[in-house]
């Protein structure tokens, strides 16, 4: 993937039509091989792994060693999502499943990054 750097520009009811314009033609520009934009290329992470019921029981409990209302506030979500999650009628989303792997790959780290100290 590759992002484009560019200095921020204040868009206004005034210099909106003329900025449409000029991004047009250096659009134009550089599909016809006239101007090289600067990129940066990104390694993005692949998607979070998928977490069984006993994986994320295992977290809690021997990982952790919290309560489900603790989990909960750990992930920041309710406790009722924590005990659908273990018994299996539930996923945790995406963005859990990114908290999860980093808890497990790595407790004390996590739990440093997310105390009120």
């Amino acid at each position: 993937m590759s992002v484009t750097k560019r200095k921020k520009i204040k868009v206004t009811n005034k210099n909106f039509g003329d900025l449409l314009l000029t991004s047009a033609e250096e659009a134009l520009d550089h599909a016809r091989g006239r101007v090289t934009l600067k990129t940066e290329t990104l390694d993005l992470p692949a998607e979070p792994p998928k977490f069984s019921k006993s994986r994320i029981k295992k977290i809690r409990e021997q990982i952790l060693d919290v309560s489900q209302p603790i989990f909960a506030t750990i992930l920041a979500c309710s406790p009722s999502a924590v005990k659908s999650w273990e018994r299996g009628e539930n996923s945790p989303s995406g963005s859990t499943r990114r908290l999860l792997q980093i808890i497990e790959n790595d407790p004390t780290h996590f739990l440093e990054s997310i105390s009120n100290s």
